[in-house]
């Protein structure tokens, strides 16, 4: 009998270990991540939590295991210390903070572009781009470095003799994307420094002169999306289209926060950022601002704040300088790993000096929303933005109202869909005795990819721009006039596999 019943327990204890292993294969089989090469990477404004505090381990280890490929989890995702009054919007948190990573990748498109020239008819030209990206974070102690690059070169070729009026001004040139992270936790204060740099021919919003913005949704370090990035007071605007000329952009960011209580919290920010075109005929110009204000947490979910925020543009050569003064109120919600949602909106007061007629005053409704939601298989972001900007190198000065959005989606364990697009309306300053000006302009991309082994990706892409400018042109080129397409297909190489 002692025997029978020890052969029964023996049984019962294989059958339940081999419905265990089973169950675990199936998970293994699962589907993985959206969080692949196609898709948006997370923001990276958060702190290491509590547990991550330890010696770093090197960057590069392990990253050719195959088995380390792990579902999107949003309970082993980091919350971000992001707060309302801050110039960084809320995230939906990062899983780059757990560990350190190393993943540089380079990149071989062939695409092809249609062209609007002058005499109405379309042509057709081919475009070449070899890229690199690098994803580098460290985590040590209280202390958190990142990288985000994504730069290459951009070669025309031309079909059906293809003229400078049609847009192609040079056979090649680069382009830059670059943004640098230090952020620190000490007790009750959070601290972040921040460097963005871009280099490029046209205008980073809609990817002009970096491969169109089909190409530039499969680069997550340049996707159209507000929630990658800083607020719009504190970055130069590049929401206009101009004629092929090579310009740099570059802000310097510092921010400190006081957390007075698990509740609430003070934030003080402050930039310095220009916008410089290496030709003649376009405006130049640099910015300063410094924005604080106090957030108080309604529950772990949803929190409010107040803000004030004051603003200076100067633009080069001349002495006019335009200056703002803002007050708004802000209310957010938070689920990290699947939402992030935030609005602030208040006036704001615009102030032009320098002019030949005399100063001028204007007041602005100012709004700053942004939304992203996330799923276990794909995820949309959209962001507003309302306020005054430097004027995208056509005006000295001018209002805008951006929209842009992306959306991305895993089929299978191989095939994902990426998409991004906006929408621009930027204004002239009014000046007494001359009209307002007004250009509008919008995008949209998508992108498809497969990943072939655990180390390369390809993808197929399409993208579409049209932008309407004013007559007469206040600039040297207002850029082309009609629709421009880009569609085409690339190669990616990551080190580290895909889908990590």
């Amino acid at each position: 009998m002692r025997l029978r019943n020890t052969c029964g327990a023996v049984a019962l204890a294989l059958l339940l270990c081999g419905t265990e292993a089973f169950a675990q294969d199936q998970k293994q089989d699962e589907p993985a991540s959206p969080l692949d090469p196609n898709a948006p990477l997370q923001p990276l404004d958060a702190n290491p939590a509590p547990g991550y505090n330890r010696a770093p381990i090197g960057a590069a280890r392990g990253v050719n295991g195959p088995d380390q490929t792990q579902p999107y989890d949003p309970a082993q995702v980091v919350p971000d210390h992001n707060t309302l009054a801050g110039a960084a919007p809320f995230t939906l948190g990062s899983m780059q903070h757990n560990r350190n990573i190393l993943d540089p990748s380079i990149s071989l498109s062939q695409l092809g572009e249609t062209i609007p020239n002058t005499t109405g008819q379309t042509t057709l030209a081919g475009i070449s781009v070899a890229s690199g990206s690098l994803n580098f974070n460290r985590v040590w102690s209280e202390y958190n470095f990142a990288v985000l690059y994504n730069g290459g070169e951009t070669f025309n070729e031309g079909f059906g003799g293809v003229a400078p009026a049609a847009g192609i001004t040079a056979p090649h040139y680069q382009f830059h994307n670059l943004m640098i992270t230090q952020e620190a936790s000490w007790a009750r204060w959070h601290i972040l420094l921040r460097d963005t740099f871009a280099a490029s021919p046209g205008a980073t919003f809609t990817g002009q002169g970096m491969g169109g913005p089909g190409l530039v949704a499969q680069n997550s370090a340049l996707l159209g999306s507000s929630l990658n990035g800083l607020g719009q007071a504190f970055i130069p605007s590049e929401t206009v289209n101009t004629g092929n000329e090579m310009r740099y952009e570059n802000s310097v960011l510092g921010q400190a926060e006081y957390s007075f209580s698990r509740r609430s919290a003070f934030t003080f920010a402050g930039s310095y950022g220009l916008l410089h075109f290496t030709g003649t005929g376009y405006v130049s110009s640099s910015m300063i601002n410094g924005q604080a204000g106090y957030d108080y947490l309604l529950d772990p979910a949803n929190s409010i704040a107040i803000l004030a925020s004051y603003g200076k543009i100067d633009y080069t050569g001349t002495s006019i300088a335009t200056t703002d003064y803002m007050g708004a109120l802000a209310y957010g919600r938070k689920i990290t790993g699947r939402l992030a949602f935030q609005v602030s909106a208040g006036p704001q007061r615009i102030i032009s000096s320098g002019l030949s007629g005399g100063n001028s005053q204007l007041w602005f409704a100012s709004v700053n929303s942004a939304l992203t939601y996330e799923r276990r298989r794909g995820g949309v972001s959209f962001g507003y933005l309302r306020g005054l900007t430097e004027g995208s190198g056509v005006f000295q000065g001018a209002t805008g109202n951006t929209f842009s959005g992306g959306a991305h989606y895993q089929f299978t364990r191989f095939w994902t869909i990426t998409s991004n697009g906006g929408y621009s309306l930027n204004d002239s300053l009014p000046v007494a005795g001359t009209a307002t000006a007004r250009f509008d302009n919008w995008f949209i991309g998508g992108n498809l990819g497969r990943r072939v082994g655990l180390h390369t990706q390809l993808n197929f892409n399409y993208g579409l721009t049209k932008q309407n400018s004013p007559t007469p042109c206040p600039v040297v080129s207002c850029g082309i006039a009609g629709y421009e397409q880009t569609f085409g297909m690339s190669v990616n190489w990551h080190l580290r596999p895909a889908g990590l």
